[in-house]
């Protein structure tokens, strides 16, 4: 069995001439132009071929990229977690893709795909509600193989029982080491100080968190899979500040620490890796950056590069505030349904205004106020271009794809998250 890696989530799986791709991302400029591969892919959309099965996790564009799956071999059948709703299959249909086939696997539910594969889905942690509505894992009974693939699934204590109590110890783990997000990028309250301190706490925790994943999963190899990128464009400096290191190099040292450098597997992409044999080909040291090499070769791609939000405006007549009071009332219905009242107040603020607009979270009330006045906390600000905002109101863009392309400026008082305000504000829509 052999392990073909492009980047990111997205590998082929091929044993005895059967071929799985995993989370196709090939194409850079998603996430409305800000996400780039890093580190640069060494193998390409063309390099893909013949397939017989495409998983696909959940419906993030580093997942799921539309650019990527137009280009696949229609002949192959896609694996989807079974939901409701279920994004992923919509998106699929709605888009006209025509594969073969569109197979749903529930949840702890194994499938035969053909003599010898076995694929398994397993759900996210169910404290994770943005996770619960949208992501899966994978776990794969190939001819004796078992193969663990938990692309941004957080693995929790539910899905490791469940793993080792019905398959055994893994051949291959591939476990999340970092995640994407606007914090502490993004927060203008904190000082570039305070922000770097905050980059090196994140990272300490998530390398834990994977050690942790290591020693209860027990695998025999294991490689930091997912969330290989980089911001380009005009906030491309914000790479200072990210929570995820530059390449999955950074794991070695953790791993030497606790003792498990000997499972650590490392591959570039456009190599393979045979996991009978142990052998990488073709055989060459794995390619590591450093954060300073990662913004230098940002450099050198920036001067045309542009997000979609900065391609046009919207005229001035188109009513930003209308928009504002309608997704609200459209949020208020969400909070009064299912009783949710944080005690917080969010600021939407674009600087060509010369007002914000105030929705206490507790209250279905919208007002608005010169943007130079103070607020009082608890409050989460969130600033962006004038287009931009229109946008995400619209539902063009996603507020949680906006902060993960580190497109939004925040001010949190006081500075501690809150996972309700988060995933009330991705409902923040007309």
């Amino acid at each position: 069995m052999e392990l073909f890696n492009f980047g990111g989530a997205t590998a082929i799986l091929e044993h005895r001439g059967v071929r799985l791709l995993m989370d196709p991302w090939l194409d850079d400029g998603i996430f409305h132009g800000s996400w780039v591969h890093f580190p640069p892919l060494g193998a390409h959309v063309e390099d893909v071929g013949r397939l017989d099965y495409i998983y696909i996790s959940h419906i993030h564009e580093d997942h799921c990229s539309l650019g990527t799956l137009e280009k696949l071999d229609r002949n192959a059948t896609v694996l989807v977690m079974g939901r409701k709703p279920n994004f992923v299959v919509d998106f699929l249909v709605r888009n006209k893709l025509g594969f073969k086939d569109i197979r749903i696997i529930p949840p702890r539910s194994p499938v035969l795909l053909r003599p010898g594969l076995v694929a398994d889905m397993v759900e996210p942690d169910p404290s994770d509600a943005m996770a619960s509505a949208i992501d899966s894992a994978l776990v794969l009974r190939w001819d004796g193989h078992v193969i663990f693939n938990a692309n941004d699934c957080q693995p929790h204590p539910a899905m490791i029982e469940y793993v080792r109590s019905t398959y055994g110890r893994p051949d291959l783990a591939m476990l999340p080491y970092s995640g994407g997000s606007g914090y502490p990028s993004c927060y203008i309250n904190l000082t570039d100080e305070e922000k770097c301190a905050e980059r090196d706490r994140i990272r300490e925790m998530r390398s834990g968190a994977f050690i942790d994943t290591v020693k209860a999963l027990d695998p025999k190899r294991v490689i930091p899979f997912a969330d290989q990128y980089a911001i380009a464009g005009s906030r491309a400096a914000l790479n200072e500040y990210v929570a995820h290191p530059a390449t999955p190099a950074a794991m070695r040292a953790p791993m030497a620490r606790a003792g498990l450098a000997d499972r650590l597997l490392l591959v570039n992409s456009g190599q393979r890796f045979d996991l009978e044999t142990g052998r990488h080909s073709p055989e060459a040291p794995y390619r590591d950056y450093s954060d300073e090499e990662r913004q230098a070769w940002l450099d050198g791609i920036n001067a045309n590069h542009r997000y979609d939000h900065e391609k046009f405006e919207f005229a001035s007549g188109v009513p930003l505030e209308r928009l504002v009071r309608q997704a609200r009332g459209r949020l208020w219905g969400y909070q009064e349904a299912n009783h949710v009242h944080p005690e917080w107040m969010l600021v939407l603020d674009s600087p060509e205004m010369a007002q914000v607009f105030l929705l206490p979270l507790g209250s279905a009330e919208v007002a608005a106020m010169p943007r130079e006045n103070a607020v009082e906390g608890p409050f989460l600000r969130i600033r962006a271009p004038r287009t931009l905002m229109i946008m995400m109101l619209l539902g063009h863009v996603s507020w949680n794809i906006a902060d993960a392309a580190l497109f939004l400026d925040y001010e949190r008082v006081p500075n501690r998250y809150d996972p309700v305000v988060y995933f009330l504000l991705n409902l923040l829509r007309v």
